[in-house]
């Protein structure tokens, strides 16, 4: 299986030393990255292919063109200079001023765990750019393909940020793919990825699955309940299969291949993209189902056995020990 990564995807760094002198709780370290490709030299048999930048038209079938600017205007932030948004405007009439002021970060995100900073904006293009290379590969040859991305991207939307997220890159994906084929996405993050779902929220043109954490107690709260099933042409193209922390594994599995029948029933897809969040395994710090090394092998298969072009993007992951070899397992289940 080819893979695609960018070092660039390392220059978003956070440094906790200059967060006002306090620990900032932020989990997307760019030590996931490392756990990650270790695991992959590990093992030796991986090709890990550095993509070029997508085009930007890409990013504007998905974003407004002014969030898009906003994030490009973070690079004339200083060195070391960061920027959690803390104040939110809640009425949506109150217009988006210029220039870009970091103070008002807060018309473009919905939490304020997530920063910015002046390299934020090339590695989230960096990011996006390895699920675009991945998608092209799995286009033009049919073989399944994995994109090492971080920062992840399901929880951004057409003009937000947060949860770690700058660019959807699943729906950038889908969007493109949805040109020459049915396109749906199974998103298995613990969090539900509340971006992926607005994009496509009233559109037929992409089946959007998520099996994840329950909002009553999960991040990002508001979204990823059952009843959410999408509005106008949308609807009955959004399935959402909530549970509750700390099922077992074979809760999760009967849940998943469920939700996959369900959704398979209402559209049968050419392309298959996979929004894969480590983040369920057991001990995970910020997610809390009980998926093991083994488990995550036996997910591969049960995607593999759906026979579909398959394009895989990282997501979530934060128990950074483990990770390298969980996302080598779900790999390695995928592939035989």
């Amino acid at each position: 299986m080819k893979i695609f990564y960018s070092s660039l995807q390392k220059k978003h760094v956070i440094k906790k030393e200059v967060y006002n002198g306090k620990a900032h709780p932020y989990n997307d370290k760019v030590s996931r990255i490392d756990s990650i490709l270790k695991a992959f030299k590990q093992v030796g048999h991986y090709e890990i292919i550095v993509p070029e930048i997508l085009p930007y038209d890409a990013l504007t079938t998905v974003h407004d063109e002014d969030y898009l600017h906003f994030l490009e205007s973070s690079q004339n932030l200083k060195n070391d200079e960061i920027i959690c948004p803390y104040v939110f405007p809640c009425d949506s009439r109150i217009p988006r001023h210029e220039p870009f002021i970091p103070k008002r970060a807060g018309y473009y995100c919905f939490d304020a765990g997530t920063s910015l900073m002046n390299n934020t904006w090339n590695a989230a293009v960096a990011s996006a750019s390895a699920a675009y290379s991945a998608a092209l590969h799995t286009k033009k040859t049919g073989e399944a393909t994995y994109a090492l991305c971080r920062p992840p991207g399901h929880h951004a939307s057409k003009n937000m940020f947060g949860g770690y997220c700058y660019l959807n890159n699943a729906a950038i994906i889908a969007k493109y793919l949805s040109k020459s084929g049915s396109v749906m996405i199974v998103d298995f993050d613990y969090h539900h990825g509340n971006g992926t779902q607005s994009i496509f929220y009233d559109s037929s043109e992409v089946f959007y699955f998520s099996i994840h954490a329950h909002p009553l107690v999960g991040y990002p709260y508001f979204t990823g309940f059952e009843t959410e099933i999408g509005i106008d042409d949308g609807v009955s193209y959004n399935l959402n299969v909530p549970l509750m922390p700390l099922s077992s594994p074979n809760e999760y599995f009967k849940a998943l291949l469920n939700g996959i029948n369900k959704a398979f029933k209402a559209m049968e897809p050419d392309y298959l993209i996979l929004s894969a969040g480590f983040d369920i395994e057991a001990g995970d710090p910020i997610g809390h189902f009980n998926i093991s090394i083994a488990d995550f092998q036996k997910l591969g298969r049960e995607f593999r056995k759906l026979n579909k072009k398959t394009i895989i993007l990282q997501e979530g992951g934060y128990l950074v020990s483990e990770l390298g070899v969980n996302v080598e397992s779900f790999l390695n289940g995928f592939e035989y």
